[in-house]
């Protein structure tokens, strides 16, 4: 495929997107319900909902991470890149996973491997995905600089332990990237860091997004960090997809109940209030 057709060819195409999970004794539990999901080349979006709705379940998806069985795995189309992830045999699944799709998770210290180097755990990324790589230092130096970490050559001999959450976090970005992926799944990644620290990775990635031309995709359960990394956001409830948008617009206008409930629990500076308002979840199942 040349480049050009590369670039007319959406990067994500997904058709009626469902996954049951067998349960021992009872009936498969569904946990996502039929939905479409559709992303061109350089364009980011944000899955969200709160715990539970099937936002990170999707996330894993996509590169067909979920165990099979215990879940399940269906859809009408499921494209990356023109290629179809459901026919993809384990060889070619693990070619994908890392070079096509990468992921960021919310808890980089339980991600990164506590017992080897920072160097040691890129290298292993770059060596499986680029082996033309022939200075992998220099190339694991060259991204942890990218995504600001001070000094780079001397965190290569670092274990995981020596560094903060937000510096581990940073290294979690700089092993996906490494392998130069054409799309970032980020799954709550601030979720187990400080405000500072959480706005520091959002505006990292919007960068690295703009700088690399990479997509993203942004699963969490927070309206307040989509805005300015999100060019559009799917909004998902008790597995099915509510309300989707362009994200200025789902922000300023949101049409749905459980889109408005979410946006009313987000503080807002300025507003004094005794408390956030709780979401009612009747309407928003009328609503459904």
């Amino acid at each position: 495929m040349n480049d050009a057709a590369d670039l007319a060819t959406p990067l994500l195409k997904i058709r009626d997107l469902k996954i049951h999970f067998r349960q021992h004794g009872a009936e498969p539990f569904c946990a996502v319900k039929g939905i479409d999901l559709n992303l061109q080349r350089g364009e980011s979006m944000a899955i969200v909902g709160e715990s539970g709705s099937g936002k990170s379940v999707t996330a894993l998806s996509l590169a067909r991470l979920l165990p099979e069985p215990p879940a399940k795995i269906t859809a009408s189309e499921f494209f990356v890149s023109g290629h179809n992830v459901l026919t993809m045999g384990d060889r070619e699944l693990r070619k994908m996973r890392g070079k096509e799709i990468a992921y960021v998770f919310q808890e980089p210290s339980t991600s990164l491997n506590p017992v080897l180097t920072i160097r040691t755990q890129l290298a292993e990324a770059i060596h499986l995905h680029r082996p033309d790589v022939t200075d992998v230092d220099a190339e694991i130096v060259l991204w942890l600089g990218k995504v600001g970490i001070v000094q780079p050559e001397k965190r290569l001999r670092a274990y995981p332990h020596e560094l903060s959450g937000g510096m581990q976090q940073r290294v979690m970005i700089a092993m996906a990237l490494c392998c130069q992926p054409s799309l970032l799944i980020a799954d709550e990644p601030t979720t187990a860091l400080d405000v500072t620290i959480q706005k520091q990775i959002i505006d990292l990635l919007a960068e690295l997004r703009q700088t690399l031309g990479m997509s993203i995709i942004l699963i969490t359960h927070n309206f307040a960090i989509i805005r300015g990394i999100a060019d559009k956001v799917a909004v998902m409830f008790r597995g099915k997809i509510v309300e989707t948008g362009p994200t200025e617009e789902v922000l300023g206008n949101p049409q749905h109940p459980y889109t408005k409930a979410l946006i009313d629990c987000v503080p807002k500076l300025g507003v004094k209030q005794e408390r956030l308002k709780a979401i009612d979840y009747a309407v928003v199942e009328a609503a459904l």
